[in-house]
């Protein structure tokens, strides 16, 4: 795998960890961006992010905590969504 994306979960649920190296942030980025651009256009959209064993590329597999408590996270869903809009009928 040409980059580092991994998503873990602390055993308690209460925090995700993101760890990355450039080319994993751009990659994340990228998808972001490309959701935001789709909301912007009044547009519902969503990305999926997956490891190699889930079948996908985008996450590696790889832990980056010690804690072995540590769940890693083999799929992530990403959604945009247009802004609503407001209702000012007064």
């Amino acid at each position: 795998m040409a980059h580092l994306l991994t998503f873990e979960l602390e055993p308690d649920g209460e925090e995700l960890l993101i760890h990355g190296d450039a080319a994993g942030l751009r990659l994340l980025a990228a998808e972001l961006e490309r959701l935001a651009q789709t909301a912007a256009d009044g547009e519902a959209d969503h990305a999926h992010l997956l490891t190699e064993s889930w079948g996908g590329s985008e996450l590696t597999e790889q832990r980056q905590g010690t804690n072995r408590e540590i769940r890693l996270i083999h799929h992530v869903k990403a959604y945009g969504w247009p802004a609503r809009q407001s209702d000012d009928s007064t």
